[in-house]
């Protein structure tokens, strides 16, 4: 099947997992700090106290180390008022007068506590507003919580007990808390920018969610032969894939379909995973089911994937035909399943091992009054289809 190739460029995938632009500058600030220490590290020698213990050697390092990066995020940061650059230069000026306290041997005391427990405050509205979390962020607020582990480390008094095991889980949660608000946040700042293109929803906007790596989408109305072949795929996708409502059949042909639950149950089919077929409404590489409420499972779609990672996918219907790649997802070996997306703490579920990238692909939905037969299909929709299937006679 000889298909045109229209080569767009992937715009990358989720901040999440990599070094946002804007961002850049608090890397090399953080790297002009690095230099500068190692440049005057005899000549600075006399602000330092004396046999200075490891742990504050330490804990100045990771309070300098932010405040250098909250430093060029203020220089940095394209988006935002003049207010949040302000706040990006007091939180670096603090971070930095609490590392001088430190080597002066003053100590952070209760005025460290405040203004980490602020920082890393800040991170998690800042994150739960929408904006998209990155590496050097998430980094960061992990070196803050290790910094304020060393604050608040208890006194080897055995009266202290209970502040111990409360401060450790204060720790914790903080931890938690961190992954949990970048989690979330990843996920708001991809829906705050939904794509130009009907049905793509996430797939075609300017933030990439967790997991999945975006095409350019042409910011134009697909032409008339477009749409004519838009339809004519999606035409013949229902004719061909009509036998496969039976999931016997389908398991006859290869597909893999046992277990078959939920609404996004992908039966997946090895042979036609390496036939050099492309985008074959005859021949999909995986089937996509849903189970009614009554149990009955229900034929929603199929997937096609190119061969290759790395090739484009032929956008036939232009705009309409959106494909898109999937990165850092976790596959489960025992038994062959995706386990889930890796952690803003760059963890897959025990078992599963990351999956750094995947060849493009795009799902064609072929039942009746699905709002857009390309891209996304979203579960209310699914639900309410599967509802009403269910109640007919």
């Amino acid at each position: 099947m000889n298909l045109p190739l229209e080569h767009e460029h992937a715009v990358g995938g989720s901040p999440l997992y990599q070094i946002s632009a804007e961002h850049l500058a608090a890397v090399f600030a953080l790297g002009a700090l690095l230099a500068g220490v190692w440049l005057v590290r005899r000549s600075a020698a006399r602000f330092f106290v004396p046999g200075l213990a490891p742990a504050d050697w330490l804990l100045a390092g990771l309070l300098a180390g932010s405040a250098a990066i909250h430093a060029g995020l203020a220089i940095g940061h394209d988006e935002g008022s003049t207010a949040i650059r302000a706040l990006f230069l007091v939180d670096a000026l603090l971070l930095a007068a609490l590392a001088r306290r430190v080597l002066t041997g003053a100590g952070a005391g209760r005025l460290g506590v405040a203004v980490l427990v602020g920082s890393i405050g800040a991170y998690w509205l800042s994150a739960l507003g929408g904006e998209a979390p990155d590496q050097v962020g998430l980094a960061t607020k992990l070196a803050e919580i290790l910094a304020l582990a060393i604050v608040v480390r208890p006194a080897s008094r055995p009266g202290l007990r209970m502040r111990s095991f409360a401060g450790s889980v204060a720790i914790g949660l903080l931890v938690i808390g961190t992954a949990a608000t970048s989690w979330a946040g990843a996920f708001r700042a991809s829906a705050a920018e939904p794509g130009a293109v009907a049905g793509h929803h996430v797939h075609a906007g300017s933030v990439a969610p967790p997991g999945t790596i975006l095409p350019v989408v042409p910011e134009r109305d697909p032409t008339p032969a477009e749409r004519a072949a838009a339809t004519d795929l999606v035409t013949a996708a229902r004719v061909a894939l009509a036998r496969y409502a039976d999931p016997a059949v389908a398991a006859a042909d290869g597909y893999r379909v046992n277990g078959l639950a939920g609404l996004d149950f992908h039966a997946g089919n090895p042979a036609h995973e390496n036939d050099d077929r492309v985008l074959d409404p005859a021949h999909p590489e995986t089937l996509v089911y849903a189970v009614a409420p009554d149990g009955r499972p229900v034929l929603m779609g199929a997937m096609f994937m190119m061969p290759k990672m790395g090739t484009p996918g032929p956008t036939i219907g232009g705009p309409l035909t959106v494909w898109h790649a999937h990165q850092h997802v976790c596959f489960s070996l025992t038994p062959p399943a995706l386990a889930g997306l890796l952690s803003p703490l760059g963890m897959c579920p025990l078992g599963a091992i990351d999956v750094p990238l995947t060849a493009e692909m795009i799902h064609i939905w072929i039942v009746p009054g699905v709002p857009e037969p390309f891209g996304d299909l979203d579960d209310a929709w699914k639900r309410a289809y599967l509802q009403a299937t269910a109640t007919r006679p």
